[in-house]
């Protein structure tokens, strides 16, 4: 009988001792998830809320904004629009921008918005954007487009598009 209460009291003990334990690690993953979402939603926040527009006959070298995750969404969209202009053929650009095949629709000009900025664990980043343009170019220059980045060295310092890719 005395070996019994023992058992039931240890037992007892142990699921106090577990319950402690889990009320401890709970806030440190709340505060976590917490944080995370903070910076997701600092991120969206500091994209600019203008109309780009730009056509064959305007297509400046400079860059409307200073961050160089935009930027290379900028470049990328010159570069769509013509392939001449001097810097695209340094870009490490997806293969189809460069397509000069006579059935391709290349569209002469093309507006877009930024709308979202979505941090991905695996050290890229997708931009957003509400997209217009005169042409059909593969379905990538109507609606929704998501631009993926990637650091183009260890320092971060500059960004890539490694894909494009549309949502109806």
């Amino acid at each position: 009988m005395l070996r019994k209460i023992i058992v039931v009291l240890c037992m007892l003990g142990l699921l106090g001792f577990s319950c402690t334990l889990l009320k401890k690690s709970e806030p440190q993953e709340k505060t976590t998830v917490q944080s995370e979402e903070t910076t997701v939603q600092q991120e969206e926040e500091k994209l600019p809320d203008s109309l780009y527009t730009f056509n064959i006959e305007n297509l400046p070298e400079e860059c409307s904004e200073q961050n160089e995750m935009l930027c290379a969404v900028e470049k990328a969209i010159k570069c769509t629009i013509d392939t001449n202009i001097k810097y695209c053929q340094n870009l490490d650009l997806p293969r189809f921008i460069f397509m000069s095949e006579q059935s391709v629709e290349r569209p002469t000009e093309i507006s877009y918005k930024f709308t979202a900025k979505k941090v991905l664990p695996n050290n890229t980043v997708e931009i957003y954007t509400d997209s217009a343009c005169n042409g059909k170019w593969f379905g990538l220059c109507q609606g929704t487009i998501i631009y993926v980045l990637t650091p183009a060295n260890a320092t971060v310092k500059e960004w890539h598009v490694k894909d494009i890719y549309a949502i109806e």
